[in-house]
């Protein structure tokens, strides 16, 4: 009316045109596209960054799977204080030095035999996990170089002729000397700092309690060892609590 058009007129003249061609309907691929895209970089990850977290959670893994808690530790140090203790209190006063009574070695090895099913029983579920082959073939070789060791011995026991050596020295710190160098060289070449230093402690103190002769050495090792794995199970505890 006051020339201006009416939207109302024209709503309804389109809806009744029927020659005019229909107006052109959106892309529904290029609206999703338009809409998309910030969802879909939001979404896509990074090689780097997934190759990283990989690493990541691969290396949280392995330090859960390989570290023992802090209890067996604590275990080994008794262990260790009563099979070397038994040792040094049936020698302590042999003058000439013999060598061990049975009952003493009995008690070592029964000690050891309750440790050994301990350890199984604890980590039970680490030894069965996806590294169990890499685990058994490491118990062999280590294994191998301890019965090695004791065959060792036998030489050693038909050259020695007091058993000083035989008897002695050479049971109460060999294993823990090669055994003991072997383990350190093998965690530092994996980056185990911390259970590397502790197989460097263990040879240190192998090779320093040799000088204690015969009997003495035994004392020494036991007191020696069940300190350093109090230390180390200490060390563990306050890692894992912090």
């Amino acid at each position: 009316m006051n020339g201006q058009p009416d939207p109302a007129g024209s709503d309804m003249s389109s809806r009744f045109d029927t020659f005019s061609p229909p107006p052109p309907e959106p892309d529904p691929w290029e609206t999703a596209a338009e809409g998309g895209t910030d969802d879909d970089e939001a979404d896509e990850l990074d090689p780097r960054d997934a190759a990283a977290l990989l690493a990541q959670t691969t290396q949280q893994a392995e330090r859960q799977f390989d570290e023992q808690p802090a209890f067996v530790l604590f275990v080994a140090g008794l262990t260790v204080l009563i099979a070397y203790g038994a040792v040094w209190f049936s020698v302590r006063h042999q003058h000439p030095y013999v060598g061990p009574t049975g009952t003493a070695l009995g008690v070592l090895y029964g000690v050891l035999a309750v440790w050994i099913v301990f350890v199984v029983t604890v980590l039970r579920r680490r030894l069965s996990g996806r590294s169990s082959p890499r685990r058994q073939l490491e118990g062999i070789v280590f294994a191998s170089v301890w019965i090695c060791i004791y065959v060792y011995q036998g030489a050693l026991y038909h050259t020695d002729h007091d058993h000083a050596i035989a008897y002695g020295v050479w049971p109460a710190v060999a294993p823990l000397l090669v055994v003991g160098a072997a383990a350190a060289g093998y965690e530092a070449a994996r980056g185990k700092r911390g259970n590397a230093a502790f197989a460097v402690a263990v040879v240190a103190l192998a090779a320093c309690g040799a000088f204690a002769g015969p009997a003495g050495v035994w004392g020494v090792m036991s007191v020696g060892l069940c300190s350093l794995c109090l230390l180390a199970g200490a060390a563990r505890y306050r890692q894992r609590r912090a």
